[in-house]
């Protein structure tokens, strides 16, 4: 009798502690409020992880300009606007330059993709290279150096070998 009733209260507990652990583990549904937003803002990106879509953003604008293909290259512009905007909601200390950025530089970019002139364009471009450089220096990164005209694009979209004829 003794050994089945061990066994009984066993499985209880170990039934007991999984089902514990299952409602501790996912915080998501058993946490409360304040640790759940404090979770939520943990997890929202970085400045280094949006540089490096901002990064792509800034390849793709380039060889979607030179390839003439202004659709995708107004595309990548909205892109890097959009992520500028998040940095400052993400990363609140780097608003004031992200804005200064956005008000000096966007509209130039924008209006010169929208031209579909590659001389405009090109143009503009380099002043965009100007003011991320001024960006990083003004946020103590000015040893990230971006290319002033990148060698290649991170796309496929941009990166297609022509097509084999048969």
């Amino acid at each position: 009798m003794k050994k089945p009733l061990v066994l009984l209260i066993s499985f209880m507990m170990t039934g007991s502690a999984v089902a514990a652990n299952n409602s501790n583990d996912d915080w998501r549904k058993a946490a409360s409020a304040e640790k759940k937003m404090a979770n939520i803002v943990k997890t929202l990106p970085g400045a280094s992880t949006l540089m490096l879509q901002m990064g792509m953003r800034y390849q793709n604008l380039y060889w979607a300009a030179k390839q003439g293909k202004w659709q995708f290259a107004e595309y990548q512009a909205e892109e890097m606007e959009d992520l500028l905007h998040t940095l400052q909601i993400t990363r609140p200390g780097r608003a004031s330059t992200a804005q200064v950025f956005l008000d000096s530089m966007y509209p130039r970019i924008l209006e010169a993709t929208a031209s579909k002139d590659w001389s405009r364009f090109k143009d503009a471009f380099h002043d965009l290279h100007n003011a991320c450089m001024q960006c990083h220096v003004d946020n103590d990164h000015e040893f990230i150096v971006i290319p002033y005209e990148p060698k290649w694009a991170s796309s496929p979209v941009l990166n297609l070998e022509p097509e084999l004829e048969d």
